[in-house]
């Protein structure tokens, strides 16, 4: 039986809606996992508090996320023995956090029905807890009102079973005002630690089984070139492809279903020989000391895989997985050979020789197979050197040790580089704001002689405590005061150090309590001088966690995530993504390896708070992963990243230079959901394009297939009509300086923490993976964001070179019917409006023929990667600050001035425009002012007297006349705007 509970405290209620006489007898119903426990009412009160608590049992906890709690607020009608809903609330099981990361939270009231109404807000804690201690609460007694307690007390001495939980104590118990200011948020203290959220997070990971193919080789591919947007190389577009999958064979998004489809029905199904190598026993002695260092060789036909080897042991324990692709398999039989390591030769020890046409197939959800223990035969065909602990069967990429096991290639791994060549999966932690107000300080004491100069600084370090449970807050704020005492020199004259794991939580803007903290000298040592410090100096902070933010750690155009940190805020997921990522093609080497070209590649999968790394495959230009992974989906206006990269710790060559001790990139896919039709199955080859200062360069070709399916497309739908940003983003909104700053930082703590891990996701790997330095300075992105906003004014444009064609008559019969449409809109004016709709929707209509079946993807010529002029992309590249000589500095900088002025002068002129307009009523000019004064007050009586159609008939056929009554010369009006003042007099 499992020990999880859910606690539920109902605190309080706000702004109820009134029923009898301008109040309401207020209680609640908490309903969950069919139990029920119901408040004490509170007889007529619109602001109720109650602060009771209650525990329910979860009966299977493998279904929470499934689960809902339902918390109702009735009125009680006395006379009648009757209740009234006021509104309800509904959480979802996905939202539910432990209970040290639990807070009030103030929950709108819903609608019960369509035709009922509700008002106001409820407080509830939501938590789970697995303290063995917590008793599930007593049912109350039945609803009868006319003998119903009206305080917690008498409700907790009616039922049969007293439950203390259920007690109000007078420390926790607060009034909530109107409207509410502040919120108390109890905050963990230390030793407690926090859930774990492996199993009832919003992003579990899923356990997938085998399927099986049919006979023969597999069909070929079919592949569709598509070059989306401007027309850009053939090489470097988009390939539809129909691979033959688990789920069937592909053809144009819809999959023909083959054989029974498993877990695994977006990659390709691949047979493995897997040999686990567990343990040996009564190993014998090889040398005259008595010590033996054994480790294994497993042999199959060309391939050979080693074990790590033990120093002076005869029973030792590997407990590590080989595995070997069937298309390799080059010998009937396997060899298990044990030896004993040793500095010039090693020694043989026994063998073991199993035919592999008596090894069985596992297809989960088999359990796993069951080792054995198999005597060694040693070199004089005596079966006395031992036993050996082995399993031997035949699987595909479904099996569970497949993500484990250490995969057969053309070039053997050193048993010490195993760990950094398989696949994981990286669970990203939650990240929080630090949100630090200093208000005021009290008796600081400045150096001696000296006029204080006096500031604060803040900053964050590693907590020394011993105890690690309270991570993510494993950092402690420092807040010092510092004193300038001479040009770039500052003295702390006191500081305070508060840990992370003690501040409150909020999870929206309603302000918090300040807090006095005390200061104290640093660098005291002496207790007596410490017992003295405590009256030294005092700091008024107002300090909080923000859990109402969404953290950026990537590119604001790419973004994974946009929930908020605290869980208790977050929406159901609206779908699934599944994403197979088959293979890569033609892959430019990266190293060399024995005198020829070689790439270990590796592939990273960003999306949300997961990061999937596939394993290593060892020197294969075309390395075939076939690895399937799922996400799930909260909002699908999100991009999923996945990158190829080669992995450095197997680099071919000593002499290597010292940049190529970093993961080098191969290039990188982005697919935005949004783009994504539900249920189909996008099978393509990407084309890796990479940027090198000598231009775009293709470095091969990535086979994925995608898939998001949407649990409901109403889900979907009322998406498009929430904001994108949590709230918080719009009540308290963030700086644009302040966002960068805190990107910046929010990067380099995903990279510290994804490098604590093993294996290691490298530094620059999550700076390329989140696109860290986009925000430096490129020529050649400024022109392409130029022509994206020309582009985007390019229908405007055209639409006006069209009515100046009109104006011109330049096609009489196009300006005859012009005029025609004109005057019916004129007359008819409310056909206007459902003109331009109906237009808009017959172009959308005639557009669906032609609508995208693609994933979009990167374009050169969109990017102005293949016009780009050398110079400028050696600028790209260039280090931040720039580590080139003077001269290419200042040849730069004066080409960065030509441009700037360029700006600079259109800048300008747009002001000039809107400050003549400014100009029209400010008397600068005062006969420009005058004339413009008299001219609105003749128009004024003109369109008094006039109909509206008339006059807009007239300025219509002026606007459209004839060129022969046209002049060369400006018209008056535009002459008159133009002489009118601007402030460009009172410019330096």
């Amino acid at each position: 039986m499992s020990n999880l509970k859910l606690g539920v405290e109902v605190v309080s209620a706000h702004d109820l809606l009134p029923k009898e006489q301008g109040t309401a007898n207020a209680f609640v119903e908490v309903e969950f996992d069919d139990q029920k426990f119901r408040t004490a009412i509170k007889d007529r009160d619109l602001n109720p508090v109650w602060n009771e608590h209650f525990y329910f049992n979860i009966s299977d906890p493998s279904r929470l996320p499934e689960l809902h709690l339902e918390a109702y607020v009735y009125h009680a009608n006395r006379v009648s023995n009757s209740k009234a809903c006021l509104g309800k609330v509904r959480i979802s099981g996905t939202s539910f956090v432990t209970q040290p990361d639990a807070a009030p939270l103030q929950y709108p009231l819903e609608k019960r029905t369509v035709l009922s109404r509700a008002r106001g807000e409820l407080g509830l804690r939501v938590f789970l807890t697995d303290d063995p201690s917590v008793r599930v609460s007593a049912p109350g007694p039945e609803f009868d009102l006319l003998s119903t307690p009206t305080t917690a007390q008498e409700q907790a001495a009616a039922n049969s079973i007293p439950n203390p939980f259920q007690e109000t104590r007078s420390d926790q118990v607060r009034q909530f005002q109107h409207p509410p200011r502040e919120q108390h948020r109890p905050a963990p203290m230390n030793g407690q630690q926090y859930y774990s959220e492996g199993s009832y997070g919003n992003q579990q990971q899923r356990t997938f089984s085998a399927i099986e193919n049919k006979a023969g080789a597999p069909p070929p591919q079919v592949q569709r070139m598509y070059a989306p947007g401007p027309q850009q190389p053939i090489d470097f577009q988009l390939k539809e492809t129909s691979p033959t999958l688990g789920g069937g064979r592909v053809i144009g998004g819809r999959v023909i279903p083959g054989e029974k489809a498993g877990a695994y029905d977006l990659v390709e199904k691949m047979q493995y020989l897997f040999v686990r190598v567990v343990k040996a026993r009564d190993l014998p002695n090889m040398d005259i000391t008595g010590s033996l260092d054994p480790y294994v060789e497993v042999h199959l036909g060309n391939y050979k895989m080693k074990t790590k080897y033990f120093e002076k042991n005869q029973r030792p324990e590997w407990d590590e997985v080989f595995a070997f692709p069937k298309e390799v398999l080059q010998s009937s039989a396997l060899e298990v050979v044990v030896k004993d390591k040793d500095v010039l030769r090693d020694d043989y020890v026994g063998r073991v020789m199993i035919d592999l046409n008596e090894v069985p197939l596992r297809v989960p959800p088999d359990s796993p197979l069951a080792p054995e223990w198999y005597r060694l035969v040693g070199k004089d065909g005596m079966r006395d050197r031992g036993e050996l602990m082995l399993a031997v069967w035949f699987g595909t990429q479904a099996d569970e040790c497949f993500p484990s096991a250490i995969h057969a290639g053309s070039t053997p791994v050193d048993s010490h580089l195993h760990n950094y060549i398989r696949g994981k999966v990286y669970p990203i932690p939650r990240m929080w704001y630090v949100r630090v107000n200093v208000i005021e300080a009290h008796d600081i004491i400045p150096m001696e002689n000296h006029i204080p100069d006096v500031f604060v600084k803040v900053k964050a370090r590693p907590s020394i405590a011993k105890d690690k449970t309270t991570e993510p807050f494993e950092e402690d704020l420092i807040i010092q005061i510092e004193d300038r005492v001479g040009p770039n020199k500052d003295e702390v004259i006191g500081e305070t150090i508060i840990p992370l794991i003690r501040l409150q939580k909020r999870a929206d803007h309603k302000p918090i309590r300040p807090v006095w903290f005390d200061l104290r000298r640093p660098g005291l040592i002496d207790v007596n001088q410490l017992r003295e410090d405590k009256f030294y100096a005092k700091i008024h902070l107002r300090v909080c966690l923000e859990g109402g933010y969404h953290v950026l750690d990537e590119s604001t155009q790419y973004c994974s995530d946009l929930r908020p940190t605290m869980k208790q805020l977050w929406k159901p997921p609206i779908g699934l993504l599944e994403l197979g990522i088959l293979s890569a093609n033609g892959l430019n080497p990266t190293k060399t390896r024995n005198e020829r070209g070689s790439c270990d590649a590796y592939c990273v999968a960003k999306y949300g708070q997961k990061w999937v790394r596939t394993r290593t495959i060892v020197d294969n230009l075309n390395p075939r992963f076939n690895e399937q992974y799922t996400w799930d989906v909260f909002d699908h206006g999100t991009v999923i990243t996945i990158g190829l990269f080669d992995n450095y710790h197997l680099n071919g060559d000593s002499n290597h230079s010292s940049h190529s001790h970093m993961d080098k990139p191969i290039g990188k896919v982005r697919i935005r959901l949004s783009t994504l039709e539900a249920g189909r199955v996008y099978t393509h080859t990407y084309p890796l394009l990479v940027l090198h200062p000598s231009g775009v360069k293709k470095m091969g070709e990535l086979h994925l297939a995608i898939r998001f399916s949407a649990t409901s497309l109403i889900n979907v739908l009322f998406t498009y009509s929430r904001p994108l940003l949590p709230k918080m983003h719009y009540a308290q909104p963030l700086s644009i300086v302040q966002q960068e700053l805190l990107r910046h930082q929010a990067v380099q703590l995903v990279a510290q923490r994804l490098g604590r891990m093993e294996p290691p996701v490298r530094r620059e790997v999550v700076e390329y993976m989140s696109d860290a330095h986009s925000h430096l300075w490129s020529m050649r992105r400024s022109k392409a964001n130029f022509f994206r906003l020309m582009q985007v004014f390019a229908g405007i444009i055209a639409a006006g070179k069209w009515f100046g064609d009109v104006c011109q008559w330049k096609n009489p019969v196009t300006t005859v019917l012009v005029h025609v449409l004109f005057i019916m809109l004129v007359f008819y004016p409310d056909l206007i409006l459902p003109t331009i709709f109906l237009y808009m929707f017959l172009i959308g209509l005639w557009n669906y023929r032609f609508r995208p079946r693609f994933p979009p993807h990167m374009n050169t010529r969109i990017s102005y990667a293949d016009v780009a002029h050398p110079d400028e992309l050696d600028e790209e590249f260039d280090t931040f600050p720039t580590s080139k000589s003077s001269d290419l500095i200042r040849m730069r900088y004066d080409r960065l001035r030509h441009v700037a002025g360029r700006i600079q002068t259109v800048v300008g002129d747009i002001a000039t425009q809107g400050e003549r307009l400014q100009s029209l009523l400010s008397w600068r000019d005062p006969r420009a002012t005058a004339m413009f004064l008299l001219f609105c007050l003749i128009t004024a009586i003109i369109l008094y007297v006039t109909p509206f159609q008339v006059i807009a008939l007239c300025l219509g056929f002026f606007w459209m006349r004839h060129p022969r009554f046209r002049h060369k010369v400006p018209a008056a009006p535009v002459n008159f705007f133009r002489r009118l003042p601007a402030k460009t007099d009172s410019l330096l």
